[in-house]
């Protein structure tokens, strides 16, 4: 069953929480201007849903813990974004070398910030950090599957260990890829980028 939530009234990092016991996969959108809609997803998080019950029985679940351990696909759609600043670090969280990114914005009384992040999905050995500015008429929904999500009461260990069992591990790809293959592209595309034999 799909779950959707709506958190725009509420603190966005108090809601989805991160776990220091298992780190988060984010699956980050890189456009040229994230102005409007951003959307992004993350993978073994917490979600703390505590103040969120009525939203959660009225859509026909329920959950006595305060929180749910999603280790599958969650969405994260913020609507009215002005901007936003990333930071990537490579290696070690505190020491490694670090990058940083940003869509300007200007921030003015009532706005929002919101702060996740996790390993990054793209790249092995980086970890991403994402702040993105909304405006005051903003909307911020997250959305997951309920059979990948399991409750967990953050106060008790056997729940926790419990919970972290279901952690879905993601695993990079270090193959090129086939279309980065010489021989694969001279077989199936010829000369050009219309496929001419399929697989």
């Amino acid at each position: 069953m799909k779950l959707t939530l709506d958190i725009s009234e509420e603190e966005f990092d108090s809601i989805v929480g991160a776990d220091m016991e298992v780190t988060s996969t984010i699956f980050l959108d890189f456009s040229s201007d994230i102005r409007g809609v951003y959307e992004s997803e993350l993978i073994n998080s917490v979600v703390n849903i505590y103040d969120l019950k009525d939203q959660v029985e009225q859509q026909g679940l329920q959950i006595e813990d305060g929180s749910l351990f999603v280790f599958g696909k969650m969405k994260i759609r913020i609507e009215g974004v002005k901007g936003a600043d990333f930071k990537f670090v490579e290696g070690d969280f505190r020491t490694g070398c670090k990058q940083y990114h940003t869509w300007p914005h200007t921030l003015n009384k009532g706005d929002v910030v919101c702060m996740c992040g996790g390993n990054l999905s793209f790249l092995s050995g980086y970890y991403a950090s994402a702040i993105i500015v909304a405006e005051a008429k903003h909307k911020i929904t997250l959305t997951f599957d309920t059979d990948e999500a399991v409750p967990i009461d953050t106060f008790n260990s056997d729940s926790i260990k419990k919970a972290h069992s279901k952690a879905m591990e993601y695993k990079h790809t270090s193959s090129s890829g086939k279309l980065f293959n010489l021989n694969f592209i001279q077989d199936h595309l010829a000369s050009g980028r219309r496929v001419i034999r399929s697989e």
